[in-house]
């Protein structure tokens, strides 16, 4: 009894310190459903994987642990443009922040992993592929961490939708700097890539938090009209104020159409891969800061943008999997207000998705032709482009077979030189390549799955992550709206028919 007495007032004293952290750093005066059980884990020194959907406030549950505890958290991120963001943010916010990752160079990296030594950060993000050089696994060693948060944590998993080989490195690299305290985070994962995120990062002892993935401010709608372009423009001058995303799924798409809105009068921002880093910059600002309120967007656009007010998602094009659509369409409304999903029919994206998936899974004697070219060159390196040659034919290809040897650790990219890691033979076989590639069709085949359900769009949606819905019907989705609407015109009818008779 009084040992239950003193745990309690110590999990007061606990939150009462985090809710002045969370006010003072963080400008927030209450944490969100399920924050607190995670935070208070980590506190607590014991190992936890929390799955939260887009929007559920995940970063918030390592940050603020990273403030309270003693020495330098780790945070293991996938998405290099994602931890400068996260990074400037805390920067702003005042807090001592850096990050780790192949846009550095050699000296740079070794000036942090000097100032994270001396304890000058309480955060650093990493890039997951950083754990392939044993030297650098050395230089962590002899640096304080008690907690290592790992984001995007179904990448450790090939059943997830973004799988990473380096992300299998991560358990080694728990145990070379002493078993601190882990929590691993997602927002897609279903039970068999929870019991993966267990095994394969060595978290036996560990509590499972998983937040509902119901969105009830989200409407989610299917249309199916006979100009995407006029509906997307319609939709957006009748929404006028109004800040949106609307995705498409090649950089062709997202052009023609931003060229399409802004000559009609709608002012647009564009975000894809192929656009310079200052116009993305601008584009994205312009965006945030609600001077352009649609950006017009590939799946590239969107990871840790802190815009709460995004009223309307489009999906111009159908996105390649279930977890993409729900972490794609799962930005707009994080204030908590009534915002719209809706996804466009087209019989094309099907075939589009097919083969962005075939074009990321390239032929084993590719990967190997291009490992043994940057065997070659040794520390001398070889550009990027070059290894590339988007002049020749081939070059998309050859881009896949050089992602899949970073991937797999057999090479790594300094300042667009390409360098091999020290692994000599090539291990890689056509079916390692393939094995996943299954996965990414069976998603493909479950958003055209979505695209047939004859219920409740909501539901399907939960069903899809392993959460029992608790209505059949939600009555806010395109599907249920629908019925209404053909009940309300019965019952009219009936009315009707009682007052005139036939």
């Amino acid at each position: 009894m009084e040992n239950d007495r003193t745990d309690k007032q110590k999990s007061e004293k606990l939150r009462e310190e985090a809710t002045k952290i969370l006010e003072k750093c963080f400008g927030l005066n209450k944490f969100r459903k399920g924050q607190w059980e995670v935070i208070e884990s980590i506190l607590n020194h014991k190992n936890a994987i929390a799955i939260f959907p887009t929007g559920g406030g995940k970063s918030l549950c390592f940050q603020l642990p990273a403030l309270m505890l003693p020495g330098t958290t780790i945070v293991i991120s996938p998405l290099i443009s994602l931890m400068k963001d996260q990074v400037d943010s805390l920067r702003e916010r005042g807090m001592a922040a850096s990050f780790i990752s192949s846009s550095l160079s050699d000296y740079e990296v070794q000036r942090r992993l000097q100032e994270m030594e001396a304890g000058m950060y309480k955060i650093v993000y990493i890039a997951p592929e950083r754990f392939q050089s044993e030297a650098f696994i050395s230089a962590l060693r002899k640096i304080s961490i008690p907690f290592i948060a790992i984001d995007e944590a179904h990448c450790v998993s090939q059943w997830g939708h973004n799988f990473r080989p380096s992300y299998l490195k991560i358990r080694d690299i728990i145990k070379a700097i002493g078993n601190p305290v882990v929590a691993a985070f997602t927002a897609t994962a279903n039970e068999m890539v929870q019991k993966d995120i267990i095994r394969l990062l060595g978290l036996s002892e560990c509590k499972l938090y998983i937040g509902s993935f119901d969105r009830p401010n989200l409407e989610f709608r299917i249309n199916d009209p006979k100009s995407p372009n006029a509906f997307v423009l319609d939709y957006v001058k009748r929404h006028p104020g109004q800040s949106g995303i609307v995705y498409a799924n090649t950089r062709n798409k997202v052009e023609h159409l931003f060229y399409y809105l802004r000559n009609k009068g709608v002012v647009a921002g564009m975000y894809h891969a192929g656009l310079s880093a200052e116009q993305r910059n601008r584009y994205q600002d312009d965006f945030i800061n609600g001077k352009t309120p649609v950006m017009v967007a590939t799946n590239a656009f969107g990871m840790g943008i802190d815009k709460s007010d995004v009223r309307y998602i489009i999906h111009y094009s159908m996105p390649i999997s279930m977890e993409s659509y729900y972490q794609e369409a799962g930005r707009a409304g994080r204030d908590g207000k009534k915002s719209v999903c809706i996804l466009l029919k087209n019989e094309d994206d099907y075939r589009v998705n097919k083969f962005l998936i075939d074009g990321n899974y390239p032929p084993v004697r590719v990967v190997e032709n291009l490992f043994n070219r940057i065997q070659k060159r040794k520390s001398a390196g070889i550009s990027a482009e070059a290894l590339i040659n988007r002049r020749a034919a081939g070059a998309s290809l050859r881009e896949s077979a050089l992602r899949k040897i970073i991937e797999n650790g057999y090479a790594q990219i300094r300042d667009g030189l390409v360098f091999p890691t020290g692994k000599d033979k090539f291990m890689l076989t056509q079916k390692d390549i393939d094995s996943h590639k299954k996965v990414e069709l069976e998603k493909l085949d479950a958003m055209l799955k979505y695209f047939d359900e004859k219920i409740c769009l909501r539901a399907y949606i939960l069903r899809y992550f392993n959460e029992e819905p608790e209505k059949e019907e939600c009555g806010n989705c395109s599907l249920c709206c629908s019925r209404m609407g053909q009940d309300d015109e019965k019952m009219i009818n009936r009315l009707l028919f009682q007052i005139f008779g036939k």
